[in-house]
């Protein structure tokens, strides 16, 4: 099982854009560093064109130490710790070790992609928005995934004005024979606790 890319996307790194950043430079500061390393739960849901819809809720206590908790379609959940990951059959009663992976080569390794992606920024627009009844800024902008499956992507942050943090994202994807809608609602979890299989 992988880590949705636009996970990785939305909390890789640790600090918010400054004042003096124009807008594409606030765009992509968020789309490289996100929400910092901080704990956090988000709720996603991915419509696939003309295909299913997919939820889940994804938890993060630091970088690599993560679940991800499949809502619908109902499927095995997925635990990383300790540059391990499981695999769990029953709602996390219990964990299954299914390979080993490396948290700070593949961290570097999205930043790393991240970063050159970030040459194809376009089109970046900033605003205002109310979000939950709190008003907050939004950055947006259209770049090219470069690696792999190569895609056209539309990113909109929308980021608390007082805390700095992203509160929602959404990610409009497309690719040969391929596109996704993806949002995003995250909020700060700062007694967040995963389970830790050994």
């Amino acid at each position: 099982m992988r880590l949705p890319i636009v996970t990785i996307a939305l909390l890789l790194g640790a600090t918010q854009p400054t004042l003096s950043e124009t807008c594409q430079e606030k765009f992509i500061h968020l789309m490289i560093y996100g929400n910092g390393d901080s704990p956090v739960k988000i709720e996603l849901v991915t419509k696939i064109k003309g295909g299913s819809i997919s939820k889940n809720n994804f938890y993060q206590v630091k970088t690599g130490h993560w679940m991800t908790e499949m809502i619908e379609p109902e499927s095995p959940w997925s635990l990383g710790h300790n540059n391990k990951m499981y695999v769990s059959a029953d709602k996390g009663k219990s964990w299954k070790k299914v390979r080993d992976m490396d948290s700070k080569k593949n961290f570097d390794q999205n930043i790393k992609n991240q970063k050159e992606n970030s040459r194809t920024v376009k089109n970046a627009t900033c605003g205002e928005e109310e979000y939950n009844g709190v008003m907050h800024d939004i950055v947006e902008a259209d770049y090219n995934t470069l690696q792999n499956f190569k895609t056209q992507n539309h990113h909109k942050y929308w980021i608390n004005k007082k805390t700095g943090f992203i509160s929602m994202a959404t990610y409009d994807t497309k690719g040969k024979g391929f596109a996704s809608f993806t949002s995003q609602k995250a909020e700060p979890a700062p007694e967040l606790k995963l389970p830790t299989p050994e």
